[in-house]
């Protein structure tokens, strides 16, 4: 069962969207009738989806999706606005919020925008995953190069028979050869 936060700074809108939910089978895990406080109950809750009205109070919902999105607070934003604005669907897309319903919210729409907006978000974060992957990998071989490079200069010997030396030393300590790469940098900094 999916978690659900509802934010809106109208009571009767967060009452009926809530009924909704429950009636689909969510398990709506919190309430709030503004951007601030929506980020305050996304820290304590961290719920699969956030229902956040646009115009609000305090923090208005693209301010607050923004920081929930950003520091990955729940699974997906999903906006709920009486406007059907072109200018709110870019800023909504820029930070990465995944689904968009337009007031009056009708139940036979909720679950296919949120069942929507968890698989664009799920499928987000694995790409995301991935390209830090990366990132980390090329980072390692440009690290486990530069203590390559160290190495073969203080032992006078070719970089492969230096990488050859490096990799056994991970082994023998049994740490990756990014870790040990890392040591023979910071090794070199303090000479």
């Amino acid at each position: 069962m999916h978690t659900v936060v509802v934010v809106d700074d109208e009571p009767i809108t967060r009452m009926d969207v809530t009924g909704m939910l429950l009636e689909l089978g969510y398990d709506v895990v919190g309430e709030a009738a503004d951007g601030f406080d929506a980020v305050s109950l996304c820290q304590a809750k961290h719920p699969d989806v956030v229902l956040m009205d646009v115009n609000m109070p305090i923090f208005d919902g693209l301010t607050a999706s923004d920081i929930i999105i950003t520091e990955n607070l729940a699974g997906c934003v999903v906006l709920l606005t009486a406007f059907n604005d072109d200018e709110i669907i870019d800023k909504a897309s820029k930070i990465g919020v995944t689904g968009y319903l337009v007031k009056p919210v009708e139940q036979r729409r909720i679950k296919p925008a949120i069942e929507v907006a968890l698989a664009q978000s799920e499928k987000l974060r694995a790409s995301k995953k991935e390209t830090e992957k990366a990132q980390k990998q090329l980072e390692d071989s440009r690290l486990i190069a530069r203590a390559q490079a160290i190495i073969a200069k203080k032992e006078k010997c070719t970089e492969s028979e230096a990488y050859a030396m490096l990799r056994s030393m991970a082994m023998d300590k049994r740490v990756s050869m990014a870790v040990l790469a890392k040591a023979v940098l910071n090794q070199e900094a303090r000479q």
